[in-house]
């Protein structure tokens, strides 16, 4: 852990000492579920159709799945079922606020992202948690695959995990990450997902639908402008023209 940077009272730069990180008591766990509950009932209250549980990509909720992680020897750790209560109880508080068909959730089978590390059960793992969200209703289930990322451009969701998961669920599953229009097409076409989700490749596409349609060659992304600075990588994306390539 690197202590932070920070202006201090006199206006100078200086650090402040974290506070060392400490495992939740139970009861504390049992807290923050209620306010996950009542971040999405507010969302309803704002106007938001649904929300989306982001139990992906190395935060929380994976932590708590994460048997190299999560040490706990409390209801909240130790078997799969216990590891994947707090994701699970999450869900349940949502939807008692919202109803389920409002709750989505979005997973990361096989991400390694911040030194995440990887398990043998991984796919037991998530095939158990897919079984359980279609119990339960929820709306959809997100695949993130971070292959792109991770893997020099391999998908880490093979084939017959995205199909057990799919048949698990039994409901709508959306997949994202690194996907092409040709992947997406073919992925959808082999019923291992409903729906391809693009993230990135909008940034530099703000006409993204309209070029799949018509076949027209992406724009490129410029990552070094995703996180700040000055106004470029915002607005200045072209869109395509009637006789783009």
């Amino acid at each position: 852990m690197n202590t932070a940077f920070v202006y201090l009272e006199d206006g100078t730069a200086g650090r402040a000492d974290p506070t060392p990180p400490r495992a939740l008591a139970v009861d504390e766990v049992v807290r923050v579920v209620e306010d996950f509950a009542n971040a999405a009932e507010h969302a309803r209250t704002a106007g938001f159709d649904g929300i989306e549980v982001h139990a992906a990509t190395g935060y929380l909720f994976e932590q708590f799945l994460n048997p190299h992680v999560n040490l706990r020897t409390d209801r909240y750790g130790g078997s799969l079922e216990g590891r994947a209560r707090f994701v699970l109880d999450v869900v349940d508080a949502i939807a008692a606020r919202i109803g389920a068909d409002r709750v989505g959730i979005r997973l990361s089978p096989h991400s390694t992202i911040f030194d995440m590390p990887e398990y043998p059960e991984n796919g037991e793992t998530y095939r158990y948690l897919a079984e359980e969200l279609g119990k339960r209703g929820a709306a959809y289930l997100h695949l993130h695959d971070l292959g792109y990322l991770l893997n020099d451009g391999v998908p880490l969701l093979s084939d017959e995990l995205m199909r057990d998961l799919k048949t698990a669920f039994g409901g709508t599953v959306i997949l994202a990450g690194g996907l092409s229009r040709t992947r997406a097409t073919a992925l959808i076409e082999r019923g291992l997902t409903d729906l391809a989700a693009f993230g990135q490749p909008y940034i530099a596409n703000p006409d993204l639908v309209e070029r799949f349609r018509r076949g027209f060659p992406l724009a490129t992304p410029d990552r070094a402008t995703y996180y700040g600075g000055d106004a470029r990588g915002y607005t200045d994306y072209p869109f395509a023209g009637p006789d783009t390539p």
